[in-house]
């Protein structure tokens, strides 16, 4: 049913990522990979993969977008090192696993991570927050439970976490001179905010939450509109759940 697709998704969302595998590809791992292609391995849902989506799209790098459907997932899942996703293959057949790890890879080869190191301290420590606390916080309450405990899960969220989290995020674009969060050019931190504003601007019960803050939903449609972004957004398949 789609109650239990969702709740398994959910919970494989909450799993932390398998560990790197640093060795190339080799036969049947070797056939993933486009030749001169990045090829990201994720679901067909936003969830914890898609910021390193619109890293990908934002960096300029040719990257393939490999999506598959739960019911895939069991075929799928032998063939990938670890059994776990997200999970990008580069060009030169290397595996890589753990989210923010693939997204600051991808960034560094885009030129979309600070050579200073405290401006890429500050994209780091904002990429944990939202990819860390602010996504935890909202991965609780999405397995289908109760129609009791998702409306206290709701509740919460637009009460207590939302109001936390985007009143953060809030102060970081009133800081900011230049229309970015991190000096005065596009970093995959902007990114990884936008994209989380974005994804949760689509969960109908919790999307009037961010109301209260007119800046961040300027700022991530700022984002998301800008170039290599829009033109992603503009052809993303409709994924199997809001988010």
């Amino acid at each position: 049913t789609c109650a239990e697709k969702l709740l398994s998704v959910t919970r494989l969302l909450r799993k932390p990522d398998c560990l790197i595998s640093l060795q190339s590809s080799t036969a049947p791992q070797a056939t993933m990979s486009s030749k001169g292609k990045y090829t990201y391995y994720y679901f067909n849902v936003r969830g914890r993969g898609e910021f390193i989506r619109w890293i990908l799209a934002a960096s300029g790098l040719p990257w393939e977008d490999k999506r598959f459907e739960m019911q895939e997932w069991q075929t799928l899942k032998p063939t990938i090192p670890g059994n776990a996703v997200p999970y990008l293959v580069t060009p030169e057949g290397y595996q890589l696993r753990q989210s923010e790890a693939i997204a600051r890879y991808v960034a560094k080869k885009g030129g979309l991570v600070p050579t200073d190191d405290l401006a890429a301290y500050k994209c780091d420590a904002i990429v944990d927050t939202v990819m860390i606390d602010m996504f935890d916080a909202v991965v609780k309450f999405m397995p289908l439970k109760s129609p009791e405990e998702r409306a206290k899960g709701f509740q919460n969220w637009n009460e207590l976490a939302g109001p936390k989290f985007y009143g953060i995020i809030d102060q970081w674009v009133k800081e900011s001179r230049s229309g970015y969060l991190v000096g005065d050019r596009m970093t995959w931190a902007d990114l990884t905010v936008a994209c989380i504003v974005n994804s949760l601007g689509l969960i109908d019960e919790i999307k009037a939450s961010q109301d209260a803050y007119p800046d961040v939903k300027a700022f991530a449609e700022g984002i998301a509109q800008s170039g290599k972004v829009q033109d992603y957004l503009k052809t993303r398949p409709a994924g199997m759940f809001q988010f």
